[in-house]
């Protein structure tokens, strides 16, 4: 299932599940005597922002706690810009909050659910959302573990590097192999290095000329 499918079910349930909707409103807290405690937003419009993309993500990785931006931006698939942008929407729609915790280098801005966006996480959790976000994340990042170790098996491949650095190695030529065939060569084995070895001290052994070998058998 992919992301896009798993943010669907979270905003079903958000929308449909143990809310109260009232002209049109979906109210996150409870009404005593018409007075509202939490936030009011227009139900297409949590919709809508739900909708944008690492929104969700984000409800889910701040949970229970609190977030540095920087720990957001690694944690979250979209770029750092769009998750200021997200951010600052949610923060405009009462969905995180903004606290500033002291450090020894001034102030730490730290990101935190309101009521309304708790009541949206605890959804996320229930529909195991947040389980497949994780899950996602882990299969993300063994994703990118994997490519740089081909950019590194390509960085030291030989050939490559000469098809890179040669003036007109292989362009424009069509490079037709047999079935079952690669351009990329089997690692050697250590046996064999040992026999290439060897191979190699005896072709550079010289032979004892006839008037020496006469002297040694004197």
């Amino acid at each position: 299932m992919d992301m896009r499918a798993v943010t669907e079910e979270l905003v079903v349930a958000v929308i449909r599940c143990e809310s109260r909707i009232s002209m049109n409103h979906i109210l996150v807290g409870f009404i005593v005597e018409r007075r509202e405690y939490g936030s009011t937003m227009g139900l297409d419009e949590l919709e809508g922002f739900l909708r944008k993309k690492g929104v969700a993500e984000l409800i889910t990785e701040i949970g229970t706690e609190t977030a540095t931006f920087n720990a957001l931006v690694d944690a979250v698939a979209v770029s750092g810009s769009t998750v200021s942008s997200r951010l600052s929407d949610g923060v405009e729609r009462e969905v995180f909050t903004v606290r500033h915790r002291p450090t020894e280098h001034g102030t730490e801005k730290r990101y935190k659910l309101t009521i309304l966006g708790r009541r949206i996480y605890d959804w996320a959790a229930k529909t195991e959302f947040e389980r497949k976000v994780r899950e996602l994340r882990r299969v993300r990042h063994e994703r990118e573990t994997a490519f740089e170790q081909l950019i590194g098996r390509i960085n030291r491949d030989m050939e490559i590097r000469k098809m890179v650095v040669d003036v007109d190695p292989l362009e424009g030529e069509d490079v037709e192999l047999p079935e079952g065939a690669s351009l990329v060569q089997k690692e050697t084995s250590e046996e064999a290095l040992r026999e290439a070895k060897f191979e190699r001290m005896e072709d550079s052994l010289e032979p004892i000329p006839d008037d020496q070998a006469e002297e040694t058998s004197e």
